[in-house]
């Protein structure tokens, strides 16, 4: 801690010992893996920028740290208003590569395309431009223009991972499953502690349905993040496609324990309580689901046959009731009730047809009576 307090400290007055002039051109590189010196770095950045809040070269600079210290949101923000605020002069399309990277790390696929496609059009031709190039056209499926950029990236940058890791992805898109796993390796080569390789190498052998090999690269991704959300969900699923549901379990809720946000993975375990007629444990999975209607549809229904099977079914339904009587908009409580009620109606049918099949099964089942005559 002493040493990153220093270290800190010793930025901070680079910074501050240089001229004004020309603190936006000779930052000192960031340390990125020391959370005080990032810390003292954003503090004197962050008096740069309240200096000069249209200055977009600092935005720019503290949009870099943001992101080195995984806060997207703000790097986000400041990158947008780096753009609005760009100088003549400015190398402004590298604004364009970060946001687009940041839009990466949102799923935002669409607008990260947009933003490098306008990096290209500046005429933006750094290692990481090329890179998000090539990851873009993998994601876009348009292999052999991915291929050549991520070409041109490993060219700049010999040993970058992540390079190696979308040039496997790019040739897994052609088929070419042998080339995608020897790039695999040389991203692990180049740095071993490389998580996404891993859990690549694993869902590449779960599609040639070699499971063991598929564990055994998931596990060792396991020891180096034991939370990871993608390496317990691929083990989660192995598990299920080899029967074994409990230690799917196990897996999955240790990655929904990271985030509890991931909805497909809600109904799954849902899914296996169900499975498994354990009503009580499914119910807080389905609750969480009720919300989004629209991708699952079939969540009330299940809710009703989980309170009916545990004897709750009226309790909720008043409880429906009673919501409604506050707010009678509240589309989600709607659903819930019609679902209860019609549940509960079933059951009632269903238990006047059982009643009816008793009755005439006793009926049938009476002997006659032998009259003997005298």
């Amino acid at each position: 801690m002493r040493t990153a307090a220093i270290l800190g400290f010793l930025w901070v007055g680079l910074l501050a010992c240089r001229p004004a002039e020309r603190h936006e051109l000779q930052i000192p590189p960031l340390p990125a893996d020391e959370a005080q010196v990032q810390q003292a770095s954003l503090t004197a950045l962050s008096e740069f920028v309240d200096d000069e809040p249209r200055n977009s070269v600092y935005l720019y600079r503290r949009a870099l740290l943001y992101e080195r210290m995984r806060r997207y949101g703000e790097a986000l923000r400041d990158v947008n208003r780096a753009i609005e605020n760009r100088r003549t002069g400015d190398a402004y399309g590298r604004y364009y590569v970060l946001r687009g990277r940041l839009y990466l790390y949102r799923n935002r696929v669409d607008s990260a395309y947009a933003d490098a496609v306008q990096s290209e059009k500046l005429g933006v031709q750094s290692a990481a431009a090329y890179l998000l190039r090539g990851q873009m056209y993998t994601l876009k499926r348009e292999y052999e223009k991915a291929t050549e950029a991520l070409q041109i990236a490993r060219q700049m940058t010999p040993f970058d991972p992540q390079v190696f890791y979308w040039q496997a992805n790019a040739a897994a898109g052609t088929g070419d499953t042998t080339r995608a796993l020897d790039l695999l390796q040389e991203s692990l080569a180049a740095r071993p502690d490389y998580i996404q390789a891993y859990n690549r190498l694993a869902e590449i052998h779960v599609g040639l349905r070699d499971l063991p090999t598929a564990k055994r690269y998931a596990f060792a991704g396991l020891r180096l993040d034991s939370t990871n959300i993608y390496l317990n969900n691929n083990l989660g699923r192995m598990y299920r496609r080899t029967n074994e549901p409990d230690s799917a379990l196990a897996f999955y809720r240790r990655s929904l324990a990271r985030d509890t946000s991931q909805h497909t993975l809600n109904y799954e375990i849902a899914a296996i309580h169900l499975e498994k007629k354990r009503y009580w444990s499914a119910i807080p999975y389905l609750e969480r689901l009720v919300k989004r209607p629209a991708r699952y549809p079939d969540v009330p229904d299940l809710l009703a046959v989980c309170y009916d099977r545990t004897g709750q079914e009226r309790t909720k339904l008043e409880t429906f009731e009673l919501m409604l009587a506050a707010d009678s908009t509240d589309t989600q409580t709607q659903r819930l009730r019609a679902a209860l009620t019609r549940r509960i109606q079933q059951r009632r049918r269903q238990a006047a047809m059982d009643s009816l099949a008793d009755r005439r099964r006793r009926f049938m089942d009476i002997q006659p009576v032998e009259i003997k005559r005298k």
